[in-house]
């Protein structure tokens, strides 16, 4: 399991280093090429951050990080679904902070300044025809709970579309870990009902979260890749996931 993980944060450089090569730093895709890159290198330091909560005995803290992987996961999905919409949507990953601050009343106006630059700036950047809609999302649409809205109404809608069956059982196990619910904090270890604040050696929940890292990395760098580069790297990615079902039937 630890060489499968570390095979996977080779796979996930490769990919970026491709993609860097193939577009030669001036991407077609400026904005959604900016959104994957942001969010598989947040996928990556996640990934790294799973193997050392384990190797110092917080496996079951990992919970967490892999809810928040598989958010990023989902992202990934929506902003690749469709390539004519994929610059638009970049655009709402990364500006939906922006449209969020300017709903905050206590905002100062060198704050709100500064966001306004940033939106101006990254709606410039968007094809002619989607720069009005941009606008209309940051400054009359509602502002939902996620980024993906409307078109996603929420993420159980993203992995319903989007994602394996399998997916949503992993969603509503680790959102519960994640709001620190009961059950939720016990799914990553391997007595649940030895309540200590001390390290757990938990080898079956190290695994566990170790392989489901190496899952949620490889698949959104796979996203990227078949995107970005045309699934250039699709080959090692099919021996990744293939290494990874052999390991979890062990």
């Amino acid at each position: 399991m630890l060489r499968l993980h570390a095979d996977a944060q080779e796979y996930a450089s490769a990919v970026n280093a491709a993609i860097a090569v193939a577009h030669g730093g001036a991407s077609s895709h400026p904005l959604s090429a900016g959104a994957l890159y942001a969010l598989s290198a947040d996928a990556f330091g996640m990934h790294r951050a799973t193997l050392s909560l384990c190797e110092d005995g917080w496996a079951y803290a990992a919970v967490v990080v892999l809810r928040s992987m598989m958010d990023l996961q989902m992202s990934a999905a929506v902003i690749t679904e469709t390539e004519p919409e994929a610059e638009f949507r970049g655009f709402k990953y990364t500006h939906f902070c922006f449209k969020a601050m300017l709903a905050e009343h206590g905002l100062s106006n060198e704050a709100r300044a500064t966001a306004r630059t940033q939106i101006d700036e990254g709606i410039g950047r968007l094809p002619p025809a989607y720069q009005q809609r941009a606008r209309d999302f940051i400054f009359r649409e509602r502002l939902y709970g996620y980024w993906f809205c409307p078109e996603f109404r929420r993420p159980k809608d993203v992995l319903d579309r989007l994602s394996p069956p399998e997916i949503r059982f992993l969603y509503d196990a680790f959102s519960g870990g994640s709001h620190g619910g009961y059950l939720g904090l016990r799914v990553l270890k391997d007595e649940p009902d030895r309540n200590h604040p001390n390290p757990r050696a938990d080898p079956r929940s190290q695994n566990l979260a170790l392989a489901t890292s190496t899952s949620f990395l490889i698949q959104t760098m796979n996203l990227r890749d078949s995107f970005e580069n045309d699934g250039a790297r699709r080959q090692t990615y099919d021996d990744l996931m293939n290494r990874l079902v052999e390991l979890r039937q062990a």
